[in-house]
């Protein structure tokens, strides 16, 4: 599954249901396992001062990149 791959890659292994707007709730409801992810925190996210450091840029570089190698075996 989606969240098993994830948590793979990040070697973090907390997950829940979270409240955002986002469609993933439609895609579950669709069959489909879906994961939301993304660099930053959540409690800096769709603020006027939204920002996100140059490190969790590198960090969420690095995961989308270990993510494509597991998904093209």
């Amino acid at each position: 599954p989606s969240a098993d791959l994830a948590k793979s890659i990040t070697g973090q292994n907390a997950t829940g249901v979270v409240a955002y707007a986002a469609e993933a709730g439609q895609f579950q409801e669709a069959g489909f396992s879906t994961v939301l992810c993304g660099p930053g925190s959540i409690d800096q996210a769709h603020q006027a001062d939204e920002f996100i450091s140059l490190e969790q840029i590198g960090e969420g570089t690095i995961f989308l990149r270990k993510l494509i190698e597991r998904m093209s075996v």
